[in-house]
């Protein structure tokens, strides 16, 4: 009996060539799960962050005072989780408002962040809104008054000088003590030389303020109603 050798078809791998493999798919395997890890991770922070919102951003650095106009804003997406308490949904809500704080570009305006001048609009151009402690101010006196503003320096030789004419009064504050005196704060409407020297005597001296009467120019007298009336009698 005659016995034919058979050959093998089949082509053995070197051992060098099973561990490459070996190891490409372990890395293989290795980097579908960080994937998929990666995506599950991303998927838990969106549902808690909850749906995306619009918010207002500053789009470049606001310096802290400035009133804001529309190049300042621009508005963006992100999710409502991450918005800030009192965000502003819309640019339009947020021009004209004032920065109260330095705001990085990028940054989600709020509400906290921003507030509108109450004063600026009782003023006119050019006038300045100065707060002073005055030791006298007349029983009675109202916002509708004009007032005169005297100064009384101690020393040696105290005196007394005219620091401010025929000022508006904006408001008036309950008396406090200022330093062991008892001193009013009032608000006034001035211009800058007035200011200057109103501040200078509110920290060297003793305010005072003095209510103007009416002008009579602009009221008749009822002596001069009645003589009219005689005349024309």
């Amino acid at each position: 009996m005659r016995i034919v050798p058979t050959f093998s078809l089949r082509r053995k791998l070197p051992l060098s060539s099973k561990i490459f493999l070996t190891v490409a798919a372990a890395c293989g395997l290795a980097s579908f799960l960080l994937v998929r890890a990666e995506a599950s991770r991303v998927s838990d922070q969106r549902a808690l962050a909850g749906p995306g919102v619009a918010v207002t951003v500053a789009n470049h650095d606001i310096e802290a005072g400035a009133t804001l106009t529309p190049a300042d804003l621009r508005l963006t997406q992100m999710p409502a989780a991450f918005a800030p308490p009192g965000s502003l949904l819309s640019p339009d809500a947020a021009v004209g408002l004032v920065a109260q704080t330095f705001i990085a570009e990028g940054e989600a305006l709020s509400l906290a962040r921003l507030g509108r001048s109450v004063l600026a609009g009782s003023v006119g151009p050019g006038r300045l809104v100065v707060t002073a402690g005055f030791a006298s101010v007349p029983q009675g006196l109202t916002t509708a008054d004009r007032v005169d503003v005297f100064a009384t320096f101690g020393g040696a030789r105290p005196f007394t000088e005219l620091v401010g004419e025929d000022l508006r009064v904006l408001r008036i504050d309950a008396t406090t003590s200022v330093l062991g005196d008892a001193a009013t704060m009032v608000t006034l409407d001035v211009d800058a030389a007035t200011a200057r020297q109103l501040l200078q005597a509110d920290a060297t001296g003793t305010l005072a303020l003095v209510a103007r009467g009416l002008d009579i120019a602009a009221t008749p007298s009822p002596s001069a109603s009645s003589g009219t009336g005689s005349a024309a009698g």
